[in-house]
């Protein structure tokens, strides 16, 4: 399976992180340039840009580019394509998990992150990948777009979608685009940062970059209305979710690898 990773030029710390693990790991990694914030058009910040339920920041639509770019790719070569961003830590068992993804077909999307948070997964469906790794079919997931591997079909409908909107990437992956979407369980890989926050532990990506800063809620204002209806709408969206976990859905942490070196030390 392809492999890249997402990273900005002048970041080279993490280049060189993102790299070292792919050499003790024996995966074939490449290296795909990110979008620079400061690269991008004024058009495509007044249209893309503002086409989510709030004014995206400049970090956030390069993020988002930059994983479109990587779902071209994948149409492309019409091959499975596993997506990470550079502050992502890989689980020892990653490249077991990546041989049973390709042989397993009926999947668009398959997450392989923890962050921390907890999303809806179905309580049928689940699927074997080893003997001790499973895909869990996705109703919903909250964060996250650093670990993933998305296959042809799934990558077409996000560019179709993205041609003429655009979000925080994981919000995109997650809620925008209505994949036939798994998660592994357990969780083949960790941001720095989420890692740190439950492990103390630190790194080159311990930090939370400019992407997950929060942000301010926007004012109760006419200019804002159509915003503010996007929220709207997408808390409205999430209620059948929350009336589904009296049944077929459950609402629950994946929780990364703990054979990992990394979440031990």
């Amino acid at each position: 399976m392809d492999a890249v990773f997402i990273n900005l030029d002048r970041a080279q710390e993490r280049r060189a992180f993102m790299e070292a693990q792919a050499a003790a790991l024996g995966l074939s990694l490449h290296r795909l340039p990110a979008v620079e914030a400061g690269s991008i058009d004024d058009a495509t910040r007044a249209t893309l840009g503002r086409s989510w339920e709030r004014p995206l920041s400049a970090p956030e639509l390069a993020c988002f580019l930059s994983h479109r770019a990587a779902w071209q790719r994948t149409v492309d070569a019409d091959a499975p394509l596993l997506v990470l961003e550079d502050d992502a830590v890989l689980s020892p068992r990653l490249p077991q998990v990546l041989r049973a993804a390709t042989a397993t077909g009926g999947m668009e999307f398959l997450n392989l992150e923890d962050f921390g948070k907890r999303r809806f997964v179905r309580r049928a469906g689940v699927r074997p990948l080893t003997d001790d790794v499973t895909a869990v079919p996705l109703a919903r997931d909250k964060a996250g777009s650093a670990a993933y591997i998305v296959w042809p079909a799934g990558a077409k409908r996000l560019l179709a979608l993205a041609a003429r909107r655009a979000a925080p990437a994981d919000a995109f992956l997650h809620a925008e685009a209505g994949l036939a979407a798994y998660v592994c369980e357990p969780a083949m890989a960790i941001q720095q940062h989420v890692l740190a926050g439950q492990e103390g532990a630190a790194g080159p990506g311990a930090a939370a970059s400019s992407v997950q800063a929060q942000r301010k809620r926007l004012p109760p204002t006419l200019a804002n209305l159509p915003f503010m209806l996007r929220r709207l709408r997408t808390q409205l969206r999430l209620l059948p979710f929350h009336v589904g976990r009296v049944g077929a859905l459950r609402y629950r942490h994946v929780r990364f690898d703990a054979t990992s070196p990394k979440k031990t030390t």
